[in-house]
């Protein structure tokens, strides 16, 4: 996975710290197909006072938490396994999440209000002006950044602590024969 950063946290042999930039790890995509496949299954429940298919407004929020979340730890867990860290039984679970940066909410665009027939054809044109890369908004919690704005399909980074796990060394590979601590002399 791109835009990982593993560390481990000094004085321990099995805790981690877990980087992941979103837009290089590509979590849009992802957080977006786990909502969908959310609300597609919870359009096929029945929520009492509604019409069938219809998804509660109240839920939506928990929805978005649930997908946002799930995609963090998934991201964590193929990040560990892309550097070797076998994750503990139940490490998954114990993912502890801060420092979530997204990009702000887009502002709408105002509506041009149509011109009055008579005014002069040639009028001075409008400069093009580049507006400056939009700076990350950071929140200690999923819940604050769903607040801000935050949507299923909307790239996010984060910091992943408290994950545990065994460092693995491939011992996989051919090794040669007859060698100081070989039976073979």
């Amino acid at each position: 996975m791109n835009g990982c950063k593993v560390s481990q946290v000094e004085g321990s042999m099995t805790e981690w710290v877990v980087a992941i930039d979103g837009e290089q790890a590509d979590l849009g995509k992802f957080s977006e197909a786990i909502y969908k496949k959310i609300t597609t299954d919870a359009k096929k429940e029945r929520f009492q006072g509604f019409r069938p298919g219809t998804i509660p407004p109240h839920l939506q929020s928990t929805y978005m938490g649930f997908s946002i979340d799930e995609c963090a730890r998934e991201a964590t867990a193929e990040a560990m396994q892309q550097n070797n860290i076998r994750p503990f039984t139940d490490a998954r679970n114990e993912f502890e999440f801060d420092t979530i940066a997204i990009m702000p909410p887009k502002k709408k665009k105002k509506k041009n209000k149509k011109k009055k027939k008579g005014a002069s054809a040639e009028q001075d044109p409008v400069p093009i002006v580049e507006e400056p890369k939009p700076v990350m908004l950071t929140f200690a919690t999923f819940k604050e950044a769903i607040s801000a704005g935050w949507k299923p399909g909307q790239t996010f980074s984060f910091v992943a602590r408290n994950v545990k796990g065994q460092n693995v060394v491939d011992n996989s590979g051919a090794k040669p024969l007859g060698g100081p601590f070989s039976s073979l002399t």
